[in-house]
């Protein structure tokens, strides 16, 4: 792996590591994070394609990361705004966290990142709802139809709580970031990216 890209992935963890804290601490990712990230990323991928150029290809090198570090950026966009259609709970720091992920790491670490994010995000979210269930009521109230009884209603209080309540994405993003990172060759052959 060569320094540049060592780089690149560095800056990244060291991005979705401070939004992580601030996700936790204010469950915001901000602004001053996301967009300055960004535009770095794209400056760097265009930097990294520059150093595999000639000098008669320079410019056209760096044009070209330049553009896959834009293209990841809208990648992040827009798979994070099609996720937000269906969870309308959350804000769009994320949308813009994935969006620099992918100016950093280019469209195709988008997807890497989303996989883990979701699988990560998807077993936290099963594990919470499992513990918040009134199990014992569901099954008295099984024990009771089957004697013939009026079930009584099971408590579904802690269960709307957990339901409502507003869960910080930052951390689950850093870990499918660092995920992908760690895996990223295994997950590119998987997903058909080499």
């Amino acid at each position: 792996m060569d320094i540049i890209n060592l780089v690149l992935k560095l800056c990244v963890v060291v991005v979705v590591v401070i939004a992580t804290v601030t996700d936790m601490r204010s469950r915001r990712i901000p602004n001053w994070l996301t967009f300055p990230a960004a535009l770095i990323g794209i400056v760097a991928q265009a930097i990294y394609f520059a150093s595999f150029a000639t000098p008669s290809d320079l410019y056209l090198r760096a044009g070209v990361g330049a553009l896959n570090g834009v293209l990841g950026w809208f990648t992040g966009v827009f798979i994070m705004s099609v996720t937000k259609f269906f969870m309308r709970k959350f804000g769009h720091g994320d949308t813009k966290l994935v969006a620099a992920i992918g100016a950093f790491l280019g469209p195709a670490f988008v997807f890497m990142v989303y996989l883990y994010y979701s699988l990560i995000f998807g077993l936290f979210s099963i594990i919470q709802f499992s513990r918040a269930i009134p199990w014992h009521d569901f099954w008295m109230a099984e024990q009771a139809r089957k004697a013939g009884v009026t079930p009584p209603k099971p408590n579904l209080e802690n269960l709307n709580k957990v339901r409502k309540e507003i869960i910080p994405v930052g951390p689950f993003i850093a870990a499918g970031t660092i995920l992908a990172l760690i895996f990223e060759e295994q997950t590119s052959t998987f997903l058909g990216f080499r």
